[in-house]
Parts: structure tokens; sequence; C-alpha cells
């Protein structure tokens, strides 16, 4: 049963528990198995691979890159008003990531010094969608999309094989809609190496983003550390955090909850309420589903049995408090006139207002992205968007007179770093001549 308890009640090492609660410790899989995989694609490239998906799928492949009619194989073999469904949501995540495109900065001093900023796309990014326990072509899009539209050159896409070798029919389909033609048919820690590193068949992407389990964490964090590509964030278990008035809708709320524990089996679901009333009428909600069977029973049953939770707050403002300590990966605010406390939320990694604004509606059809910061992280970190594929680069341009007007304090500071001989002399030697 799900337990209800007093915010007020929890103690400092839960409360910290709860705080600090970023995935599992991967030292040991780094060292024992990771870093072994990553070097072994390093040295043999596709027959690493190829035998490691073999080893840890049970799958066989003719090639680590899906062929031009598996893609369109799964596009022919998609009924159209599913199709139909993706491509609806590809025109509402377009719709709203083409507002995040960012144009250059260029400022100029009166002494005739311009500085600016260039946004620039990076050329290669290869997006890595899970597999395994179920298939995930929205996340082909949440990924894809927002690096079109960023101007990024070459996409990879890098995704488990299905049990006869080919790519899953479903994420063909979505490849084909948005004309991704290179597919790493491999997940796990081998899939990300293939593109971290370029093989025979794949090239190396610069930058590799979207979910995993922890081999694939592991690995991404691995070819940080040896500088190989650009990562975006640290994946840990799904998570949502719902706060709602005694006046929402209890079975809504069970539901949604729900639905977040049905991801897998270390999701997290935390309710917080200033109702006592209705904290009950939730956990009824969800005790009568999950005795039901229905779904995905075994998975909500053990999600909701290690990490769900019901909080009961003085008011809705200790429930802010308490979510902008949280940093919870998704957050559901269903209260009266949710818009008015806007500017208090803070530390979310995507925010859903309102009675009518499940976490389900943002996974799927929105706009919004759903690879999201978790663990905690959107404490500091911010869910994939156009800036993800993008680079900054400052520029900055001087007349002599400005260089002139610099020479007095780059020299003094250059003094007291201790590099004057060469950085302040660096500007002195343009003046020699004077």
């Amino acid at each position: 049963m799900i337990p209800i308890r007093n915010l007020n009640d929890l103690t400092t090492a839960e409360l910290g528990r709860l705080f600090y609660r970023f995935g599992e410790d991967f030292t040991a899989v780094m060292i024992d198995t990771v870093v072994p995989i990553v070097n072994d694609v390093k040295k043999k490239g596709d027959r690493a691979v190829i035998s490691y998906t073999e080893k840890f799928d049970g799958v066989k492949l003719n090639s680590v890159v899906a062929t031009h009619e598996e893609i369109e194989a799964g596009r022919r073999s998609t009924p159209i008003d599913l199709y139909g469904a993706f491509l609806d949501a590809k025109r509402n995540i377009e719709e709203f990531h083409r507002l995040q495109v960012r144009s250059g900065i260029r400022s100029e001093r009166e002494d005739g010094t311009v500085l600016g900023v260039l946004h620039q796309p990076i050329e290669s990014a290869a997006i890595y969608v899970p597999g395994g326990k179920a298939s995930y072509p929205s996340s082909v899009l949440m990924g894809v999309v927002p690096a079109q539209i960023a101007g990024v050159e070459i996409i990879t896409l890098i995704t488990p094989p299905g049990r006869d070798g080919r790519l899953p029919a479903i994420i063909g389909a979505i490849c084909s809609m948005l004309n991704i033609a290179t597919v790493v048919k491999s997940g796990g820690a081998q899939g990300i190496a293939a593109a971290g590193l370029g093989t025979e068949s794949v090239r190396k992407a610069d930058l590799i983003v979207g979910p995993g389990n922890i081999y694939v964490t592991a690995a991404k964090t691995y070819l940080f550390s040896l500088g190989a590509v650009q990562i975006d964030s640290l994946a840990g278990p799904s998570e949502v955090l719902i706060i709602a008035d005694g006046r929402a809708n209890p079975k809504w709320v069970a539901w949604d909850l729900l639905s977040q524990a049905e991801h897998d089996e270390m999701a997290m679901a935390i309710l917080l309420t200033p109702s006592r009333e209705l904290a009950e009428k939730v956990r009824d909600e969800i005790e009568a589903d999950l005795a039901s069977g229905r779904g995905r029973h075994a998975i909500k049953k053990a999600s909701i049995d290690k990490s769900g939770l019901i909080l009961v707050a003085d008011d809705i403002g200790a429930a802010i408090d308490f979510s902008n300590r949280f940093g919870p990966e998704h957050m559901e605010f269903m209260v009266e006139k949710p818009m008015d406390y806007l500017g208090r939320i803070r530390n979310v990694g995507s925010l859903f207002l309102g009675d009518h604004a499940p976490v389900a509606v943002g996974d799927y059809y929105s706009g919004t992205n759903h690879i999201l910061p978790t663990g905690g992280a959107a404490r500091f970190s911010s869910g994939t968007s156009v800036d993800t594929f993008m680079r900054r680069t400052t520029y900055q341009l001087l007349s002599r007179g400005a260089l002139a007007k610099a020479r007095g304090p780059v020299e003094a500071m250059s003094r007291v770093e201790g590099f004057e001989d060469k950085h302040g002399g660096s500007v002195a030697v343009r003046f020699e001549q004077e």
C-alpha cells in the first residue's frame, strides 16, 4: 500500500534521500563492463558491436546499420491512423521548438570595440532511443526534431534491434517520416561506443543525447570523460511529483501517478496535497487499480511499493517549497488558478499546469520535449531543446583606439598574475612604433 505521511514528520535523513536520490552508483558497472566494451569497440569497430549485441540481446546482426529497406518496411507496415498520430505530434513539436531558435548577438561600443555571439549547430549528433522492454518511437521525435531545427547536418539514431535482428517497424516508420538514414541497431554500451567513437559503418558523433539504462549512462559518461563527445545529462529513473489541492479529481491524480509507475520498476511517483481527504481517496484509487491486475500490473506495483509516496503538506506554498528542493523531472500542478503560482515554481524539468495537462500529453503530443533531467538534476540543468544542439561562439573586433584604452588595464592585470612578459606584452608590442 502506498504510504501517506505528513510532510512535517519526515526526518532530515528521509528528506535527504528524497532530495539527493540520483540513480545508482555505476562505478563497478563502468570498470567491469563498460570500459572494456568501449575499448573493444574502439579496436574492433563493427565486429565488436555485432559480438556484444549477440551476447546481450541474443541477436546476430547482419549489419550494424539498418538498411534503407528496413526503414521503409517499417513505414509500409505502420497503420495509417497510427502514422497520422505521430505526424500530428511531429508538427506540434516542430512548431514549439522553432520558437527556441536564437539569433546572434552583436554589440558595438563608441571606442570601436565590437562584441558578439554566434549560435551555430553542432555538426554531428546521435540520438539514443531505448528498447528492450518496450519501443519508444516518441523519443525519436523528441531527439531528432530539435536537432533538425538547430541545423545539425549529420543525425544518427541508436536503438536496440528487434528479436529478428531488424529495426523495430514503428521506429523505422518515424525514421522514414524524419528522413533519418543512419540507424545503429545496437543498444547499451556498444551502441553508444559505436556512435561516440565511430566504426567502419558509423560516423563519429560530437554529441550523444537521450536516456537509457545504467550501461548507456555509464558509457556516455565514460566517453565524455575521454573528451570524445558531449552528452546531455545522466539519466536515472523517470519520476513525477504531483501537487494537488482538495478540489482535484482523485481518480485523475491516481492515474497520473500510475502512468509514471508503469514506466519501470524504478520509476518514482509522489503526491503532495494539503488535503488528507484527497490523499486517502487517491490511495484507495491506486490500491483498486493494482488489485485489478490491469495493464503493466507487476511493474506498477513494484514501482509503487518501492518509491510511491503521498505527503500531506500544510498548504500549497509548503508543497511548492518541497518541489523546488526536490527538482522533479515532471511536475503536475493540479490546483485552482495554477498560473497565479508560476513565478514561485522553480527547478522542474517540465511543468504541467491545471487539471487537463497530464504528463502523457507532453510525453507524446503537445510539443514540449520529454527528454528531461532526472534524479534532482532539474535543479541545475534543463531538458532537451534546440539549444542542446547548438554551440555558442563569442567574437570580438577592436579598433586601435579600443586596444589603446585596454592597454593599461591588461598590463596591470597580467602583471599581478605573472604574465606581463607576453600577455601584457602582446598588447604593448602593437604600440612600439609610437
